[in-house]
């Protein structure tokens, strides 16, 4: 089991308070810089169907510019969050092997075990399916502002990048892209967030240090059945040749005796 925090809430009861977050000026700042994102990442993807694992902004469509025919948003309670499913983080009521992209905001963050929430995702997830991972950054000042903070979001457990990404490679996954974005402090003050929004004009020098990472993953889908083209070809000429060999010096042996017997 992984370290996870004491004071961490569940997935299931850090949902209702990721929503309210998420209305605040920062959260306001940091959805629309991730849609922003998302709208040169999605368009490239298609499919039949996308789930959005965690309402965190019901009012905002994340998914929209995704070129899926539909977008299912799971979350602790349906009902109330504006979603279509109430489940659990690791037990999704879905099909195996349906689902053209799944998006996990601050999922793995509130998950006791990741691993579980990543396999259930790899198990819904269609041949070269996509999955979108959005998180903190704990090498931030997200990272330093989670230090002191004891209330959702800043009470999950956070993972760095390049953890992550191979947890993903052990499942199979291949990292598409991953990149942080956000350079503007932790702060929840709306005049300030618009003050320092020139910051972010350094994101090609400083993308490393973003307070929220974004990375896009593809299952893969690697081919059991051998080209014939391919293996037969060599395999009939070393077998021909071998019997022209063996021919020949059977040919060669019976001239000889033939040759003897003239002679005697």
């Amino acid at each position: 089991m992984l370290n996870f925090r004491k004071n961490s809430p569940t997935w299931l009861q850090a949902q209702p308070a990721l929503r309210e977050w998420y209305e605040t000026a920062l959260g306001d700042a940091i959805l629309q810089t991730v849609a922003d994102k998302f709208d040169d990442i999605l368009p490239g993807i298609f499919g039949y169907q996308g789930v959005q694992v965690g309402q965190i902004a019901p009012h905002r469509e994340l998914l929209a510019s995704a070129g899926l025919h539909r977008r299912i948003v799971v979350d602790s309670c349906a009902q109330s969050s504006n979603s279509h499913i109430s489940a659990t983080l690791e037990h999704l009521p879905i099909s195996s092997d349906c689902v053209n992209l799944v998006f996990f905001p601050h999922s793995l963050e509130f998950c006791e075990n990741p691993h579980v929430a990543l396999r259930e995702a790899d198990r819904v997830l269609t041949a070269d399916g996509h999955l979108l991972l959005m998180g903190f950054n704990p090498l931030s000042q997200f990272g330093l502002r989670r230090a002191v903070g004891r209330s959702v979001p800043w009470s999950g457990q956070t993972y760095s990048r390049s953890r992550v990404q191979d947890w993903l490679s052990v499942l199979g996954f291949r990292v598409v892209a991953s990149e942080t974005v956000f350079l503007r402090p932790p702060v929840n003050k709306e005049r300030l967030l618009l003050n320092t929004h020139h910051v972010e004009k350094a994101q090609k020098l400083l993308g490393f240090a973003g307070g929220v990472y974004l990375i896009h993953a593809r299952k893969q889908s690697i081919p059991m059945t051998m080209s014939r083209q391919k293996w037969l070809k060599p395999r009939g000429r070393l077998v021909h040749g071998a019997f022209s060999q063996h021919a020949s010096r059977v040919a060669e042996r019976v001239n000889n005796e033939n040759s003897r017997k003239n002679k005697d």
